[in-house]
């Protein structure tokens, strides 16, 4: 099996369609007892006088080898997921894998031998990036309860597992509860005011259920569009019911996928871990690694922000008011917010956002980012036509500077049954160097969640889905321009939150620029250009009513927060929930949501974490204004602001690197004083 094993042969590339549900336990098996092997080996060799690469390099090796092949089953996983043989052996590697990485970070003698690296006087002379790996490797050593005894580590490595159990039975509750809800529609007439590509993928779910007409499903996006457009106001609701209702207590499917005892001993066991690492509670847990001061600071920057959009806030709900009432809605209720909000701005800016989607089909307007790309950072992006794929609808992009190749960008643009419903950016490999020096070459996936064209109409971008695009982009570009060579500081993927989120931010806010959209927009049949006017008033209509998404983004890291920084005080979930609602009044929602049974934002690497969005966007803003000064397109800042964000990777905290590109500190008023 080894010689024939796809998943252990050396590859450029993934061999996508040669692997197979019996590779992968045969792989995993392999390759962990070649690790544990090495790793004896280098504590044998390097426990009295380590050296840089026979202790670093070489146990960056192992681990890279590992997290690579992980990273290609667990994107299979996405196309694999009726196969019933796929599944088990993912899961048992994936436990593995796990178990693994758990033995390894409690090998005392190994953590000992780093220890005895950084103390050593050949360390004195390592560069900056050097001793950042090696503070870095420690400190996970820590985090992992190195320092604990025996009895204590196996504690921690029980509550760990209880862990990953409970937030995989969260997730697959969540999946079950989404997929059992559905509604068919023999009569076109409840969808009207929902795109015809919307329309048209109804249809297609029908199709593929064996039914005529048009099936709904519970995602994002069908959730977005019907909310925002759908004129059937019971629609409307029975659609809202059922989707903040999932996995709950409550709704059409009360009691039957419900998330709610999960999510309390998930609260109760990272409460345990904590306490177990030293720690008051699993906030201040993850503020280790992140820039924030402390709980404090993070619980009043959010109120800050809060503070900020309130006039905002108080100004739409009384606009919305007065408009409602002219649409016979006397009370409005949280269905009919994101309805009215765009019936408001197309009427207020009547014109600006008509048909504006026909100007960013997908493929021409992935063009122009790569065009963008390559000019602000020095790059050359070509989209490869020939490779191995793992969905007929993905896509490769070929990363490459002064003729040599860089790294790799895959896209798997479209929403599927199955697949995550949300878009976001995996790695596949993180950039290293070797002991000889040969460069491993960075690979990233950007998941967008897109409705796919249909019949002679592409797939067509509205300026939210643009944002989403660039954002993703961002995070790609920063995993593939490092120039790091080494494995602990390359790739997003070892950013804390806070840092991670800041290009995608960065990025968003190219969309927002009038000189940007006007070169970026082409219409997808005619190449027609929108005009300065029309670019002016479509900012204009896209910015007016957000306060909405601004408040709900800052109630959901609130109440993230708080929920970890508060567990234990007699309160439940829900109830932490009602409170954080209290701060901001006008987003009160029925008494039976349930908000939490469906954050998946808990349990898959945001957990006290989802403030980051706001703290990296704040960032992002105070960062866009030296292109804000110099010009958007401007190529001499382009470059620095590669050199100092993409370069370094984690080997500087985020907040040196803007200051380095900024050529000043950052405004003392980005973030609250404590006194």
């Amino acid at each position: 099996m080894t010689l024939t094993n796809p998943l252990l042969q050396k590859w450029t590339l993934p061999p996508w369609t040669s692997i197979r549900a019996e590779h992968l336990v045969p792989a995993i098996e392999a390759i962990i007892a070649d690790n544990r092997q090495a790793l004896a080996d280098i504590i044998a060799s390097q426990s009295i006088f380590p050296t840089w690469d026979d202790l670093v390099i070489a146990v960056d090796e192992t681990d890279a080898r590992l997290a690579e092949t992980m990273a290609v089953i667990d994107t299979l996983d996405g196309v694999n997921v009726d196969d019933e043989a796929w599944q088990t052996a993912s899961n048992w590697s994936r436990n593995a894998a796990m178990r693994y990485t758990s033995e390894k970070m409690n090998n005392r003698a190994l953590f000992e031998t780093y220890q005895r690296l950084a103390n050593s006087p050949i360390a004195l002379n390592f560069d900056e990036p050097r001793q950042a790996v090696l503070r870095k490797i420690l400190r996970k050593f820590q985090m992992s309860g190195i320092d604990l005894n025996n009895e204590q580590q196996q504690v921690l490595a029980r509550t760990n597992d209880a862990i990953g159990a409970f937030e995989g039975l969260f997730i697959a509750k969540l999946d079950i509860a989404t997929q059992a809800w559905d509604k068919r529609f023999d009569d076109e007439a409840p969808l009207n005011g929902l795109s015809l590509a919307m329309k048209a993928s109804l249809a297609l779910n029908a199709q593929q259920a064996g039914h005529a007409g048009w099936l709904m499903r519970l995602d994002q996006n069908t959730y977005q569009h019907v909310m925002t457009h759908a004129e059937d106001r019971a629609l409307r609701e029975e659609y809202f019911i059922a989707y903040t209702t999932r996995a709950s207590d409550q709704g059409p499917h009360a009691g039957q996928y419900d998330n709610g005892p999960a999510l309390e001993s998930l609260m109760d066991l990272r409460q345990r871990k904590a306490r177990l690492l030293g720690y008051a509670n699993f906030a201040q847990l993850g503020l280790a690694t992140k820039m924030a001061a402390s709980e404090a600071h993070v619980s009043a920057f959010l109120r800050q922000q809060i503070a900020l959009v309130t006039a905002d806030l108080e100004s739409d709900v009384q606009a919305l008011k007065a408009f409602a009432i002219e649409h016979e809605i006397a009370d409005i209720q949280p269905w009919d917010r994101a309805f009215l909000a765009e019936k408001l701005r197309r009427h207020t800016h009547d014109g600006a956002l008509k048909n504006l989607k026909s100007y960013f089909p997908l493929d021409g307007t992935l063009r122009r980012l790569c065009l963008f790309g390559e000019r602000m950072f020095g790059i050359k992006i070509v989209e490869q036509k020939a490779f191995n794929q793992w969905h007929e609808n993905v896509r490769l992009f070929e990363i490459s500077e002064h003729d040599r190749v860089v790294g790799y960008i895959y896209l798997d643009p479209f929403h599927r049954v199955g697949s995550t419903d949300y878009a976001w950016t995996a790695t596949l490999r993180n950039r290293h160097r070797d002991a000889e020096g040969q460069v491993a070459l960075p690979i990233a996936v950007l998941y967008g969640n897109f409705t796919e064209g249909v019949a002679d109409m592409p797939c067509l971008l509205v300026h939210q889905d643009l944002r989403v695009l660039f954002h993703e982009f961002g995070h790609c570009l920063q995993h593939v321009l490092t120039r790091t060579p080494h494995f602990t500081l390359s790739g997003i993927s070892e950013f804390a939150r806070d840092g991670a989120e800041f290009t995608g931010q960065m990025f968003e806010l190219w969309c927002q620029s009038k000189e940007f959209l006007l070169w970026i927009a082409a219409e997808y049949q005619t190449g027609a250009r929108l005009g300065d006017q029309r670019v002016e008033r479509a900012l204009v209509a896209t910015q007016a009513q957000t306060s909405w998404q601004t408040a709900e983004l800052l109630m959901s890291a609130l109440f993230d927060f708080e929920l970890h920084r508060c567990h234990g005080d007699g309160r439940s979930v829900q109830q932490v929930f009602d409170d954080i609602q209290k701060e901001i009044p006008h987003l009160q929602l029925p008494s039976y949501c349930r908000f939490a049974n469906s954050f998946d934002y808990m349990v898959t690497g945001y957990e006290a974490s989802v403030y980051a969005y706001k703290w990296s966007g704040v960032l992002a803003t105070e960062a866009f204004k030296r292109f804000q000064r110099d010009g958007v397109f401007h190529v001499a800042t382009g470059k620095a602001f590669r050199e100092a964000v993409f370069t370094p990777g984690d080997a500087r905290s985020l907040l040196t690197s803007l200051e380095v590109f900024l050529e000043r500190p950052i405004d003392q008023d980005v973030f609250p004083r404590l006194d």
